[in-house]
């Protein structure tokens, strides 16, 4: 390996097929999301929920804030954001093919590629583009579960719901949501303060560093002032972080407490409704299934932000 990049004239070169080879990843991994996008915007994304080939049209809300002064301006919005997002698919292929052609030249201008070499390069490429991979899957991911989400909806909706009844799914559905994010709010919480508490260090903080202590001439009183300063931020310290988790205990007890007291009142109440206004077998079916989905979409929100906790604890 030494001996095929000992020039400096090879050493560039092969930094420049590096970078392109980046480029080109990293174009990739992009091109995924858009075309996730295009695909959720067109109806077209495999769902367990869709029974039809195509499904509802769901734009992110992503793209529908970049096409807002497209829209203000008189185009349909179906029709802004599907013209925005092919743009921005063929101008990431375009950047794609430029940078394989830009390749192609610097290979050319090798004598000859190591077979050494290009894993070392591809496998460091791989753990600098780690990162943005996991972050553009859990993008993806996000899309699938507002699209499965709005399928749901229309689902429901072909139920012919009552207004009544349209409002109760709403609300089921509410705090279903409180209650699974309060449980992963106090969860990462909890991941957050071991986190804070083995990278903390009072001698780091501009608050340890007091002006006012080195006008102090005696070492020794400068130092008991120190001592107590430090104890006293310790302390406040170590309260504010028990008052934080407490809180987040209380509200994850609360809202539960608040779904359980919500599907006790719904279910008296749906007993002593007329049949007609009760919630049909279907549309309960439905609803539970809409809380399953959300369920599902909050977990992966909350590994995610874990193991990006993770990462942040091993750097």
């Amino acid at each position: 390996m030494t001996a095929v990049a000992s020039s400096s004239d090879n050493l560039e070169k092969y930094r420049q097929i590096a970078i392109l080879i980046h480029r080109i990843k990293y174009i990739e991994i992009l091109y995924s999301l858009w075309k996730v996008y295009l695909q959720s915007g067109l109806g077209q994304l495999k769902s367990d929920f869709s029974r039809n080939e195509l499904g509802p049209h769901v734009w992110v809300k992503s793209v529908q804030s970049m096409v807002k002064m497209a829209v203000r301006s008189g185009l349909e919005k179906h029709d802004a954001c599907l013209t925005y997002v092919k743009n921005r698919l063929v101008q990431l292929d375009k950047s794609k093919q430029e940078c394989h052609a830009d390749l192609q030249v610097q290979l050319n201008h090798l004598s000859h590629y190591s077979t050494i070499i290009q894993p070392a390069i591809d496998t460091f490429i791989e753990e600098n583009l780690l990162s943005l991979r996991k972050k553009i899957q859990h993008k993806i991911q996000l899309v699938y579960f507002d699209y499965e989400e709005e399928i749901i909806k229309h689902e429901y909706l072909k139920q012919n719901p009552n207004d009544a009844q349209i409002k109760l799914a709403e609300e089921l559905c509410t705090v279903k949501q409180q209650e699974i994010l309060s449980k992963y709010t106090s969860e990462l919480l909890d991941k957050q303060l071991i986190h804070y508490n083995d990278s903390y260090n009072l001698e780091r903080l501009p608050i340890a560093r007091v002006p006012l202590f080195d006008s102090i001439g005696n070492a020794n009183v400068q130092q008991q002032f120190y001592s107590h300063y430090k104890q006293i931020i310790e302390q406040t310290k170590e309260d504010m972080l028990n008052l934080y988790t407490q809180s987040a205990r209380t509200q994850k007890i609360r809202y539960q407490n608040g779904y359980n007291d919500k599907m006790k009142k719904i279910r008296e109440e749906q007993y002593l409704l007329p049949d007609e206004q009760k919630l049909t077998t279907k549309m309960i079916e439905i609803i539970e299934q809409h809380a399953r989905l959300i369920e599902k979409r909050l977990k992966s929100i909350h590994y995610f932000k874990l193991e990006k906790l993770s990462i942040q604890s091993y750097t």
